[in-house]
């Protein structure tokens, strides 16, 4: 149990019937609570760029030697930013046969929840061990050597592209990452995989995955209680019909309706980068994710969306927010121009204005406040007349 609202309701039903309980290790984690405990009072701050060094170390994962990864590097993500190559093809994905506990459910749901957000027809996640293992074993042989090319890419062609899919079925304990760690790995050993796809796709295994944990147990409080920039803004019903306008932004909250997931990058520089933009308070956004997507427990999404997504809570693992204009779009997806571009920028230059103490105090980010300055008087007033008028259809 991680979430800690159910933990406590567990501890304290134990205690008031006075039922024995203790603590064992989980195995949804490699590492225990304690070692992060450790982790932290050994660093400063953390980072998950030397947590997860010190995963490699200590597990001995994609190895040369003692203290020296495999290819001479620690992470390949500079490799891993692709715009997907119109002449790759992407992998079909497996269509699973619905359980009769699944069909039962699907109806019970038709019933008592028609007013929640997404649709049922379209669900298509294994619910048996079978299936998962299926699932996963497709991942290696089909999708694992193109993984980290195009793991950023933005495509309308597919909302799966190269990833596992995994994350519901690893929450929910169908697969282990013990288990996916020491098969990814043997199945390497004996096929050709990309050493930036395999280091990739382990590093949210063993770095990501548990950093995300140790957070929330260790500043659980903090996430939640910060609003580092003061928002105030609510959601409208637009942001759960995909109908805002950004073209981007409505592609992805459309799939996540049909399907309840989408990746990473259409989760952190699409919807929270473009509600961060958009002055959303970080409650609201919160409750969006949990709402809209099939992987969510407060454990993983309250440090995904509020210190990755949002930069809600001053930077507690963070050095920067994660924002962008339509620019980093662009590059990265099969979208083309138009009118949400100006509205894009003009919502992201805004930001920058009303945050530029704080950008110019950042050394990776001060720049932005002197092309700001420097901005053609005429295109500043285009894109955030087009951002305004964004803010005043889409928030409250």
């Amino acid at each position: 149990v991680e979430d800690k609202f159910f933990e406590t309701q567990l501890i304290n039903f134990f205690k008031k019937n006075k039922i024995e309980f203790s603590f064992i290790k989980s195995p949804m984690f490699l590492s225990s609570r304690d070692d992060f405990k450790e982790y932290l009072q050994n660093n400063k701050k953390p980072f998950m760029g030397n947590f997860y060094k010190i995963q490699r170390i200590k597990f001995n994962i994609l190895m040369k030697s003692k203290n020296e990864p495999l290819g001479g590097k620690w992470s390949f993500d500079e490799d891993n930013r692709n715009k997907l190559d119109p002449k790759v093809a992407v992998p079909k994905h497996i269509i699973f046969k619905q359980t009769n506990h699944t069909e039962n459910i699907k109806k019970f749901l038709e019933k008592n929840f028609l007013d929640h957000p997404g649709e049922i027809e379209s669900f298509n996640f294994p619910t048996t061990r079978k299936d998962t293992l299926n699932l996963y074993f497709d991942f290696l042989k089909n999708k694992l050597n193109l993984f980290g090319d195009f793991e950023d890419a933005i495509s309308q062609k597919s909302h799966i592209l190269f990833h596992s899919m995994l994350s519901p079925l690893i929450n929910l304990g169908l697969l282990t990452p013990e288990q996916i760690v020491s098969e990814t790995l043997a199945y390497a050993k004996t096929n050709k995989v990309k050493l930036n796809c395999l280091e990739g796709y382990l590093r949210q295994i063993i770095g990501w995955r548990e950093f995300m944990r140790g957070i929330y147990q260790n500043y659980e409080s903090k996430l939640e209680n910060t609003n580092f920039f003061k928002h105030n803004k609510k959601l409208t019903k637009s942001w759960y019909e995909g109908t805002t306008g950004i073209d981007p932004l409505d592609h992805t909250i459309k799939n996540c309706i049909q399907y309840g997931w989408s990746h990473h990058i259409e989760r952190l520089m699409v919807v929270a980068n473009i509600m961060n933009l958009s002055g959303i308070e970080p409650k609201s956004v919160y409750r969006w994710f949990m709402e809209m997507y099939v992987d969510s427990s407060d454990w993983v999404m309250a440090p995904n969306v509020y210190g990755m997504g949002l930069f809600s809570d001053g930077g507690i693992f963070a050095t920067k927010p994660y924002i962008c204009a339509s620019s980093y779009l662009l590059k990265m997806s099969d979208f083309k121009r138009g009118d949400w571009c100006d509205t894009l920028d003009g919502l992201y230059w805004q930001f920058i204005e009303k945050n530029k103490i704080f950008f110019g105090k950042n050394y990776r980010l001060s720049m932005m406040v002197k092309i700001l300055e420097k901005m053609d008087k005429d295109k500043k007033k285009r894109i955030y007349s087009a951002a305004d008028n964004f803010i005043k259809r889409n928030t409250n």
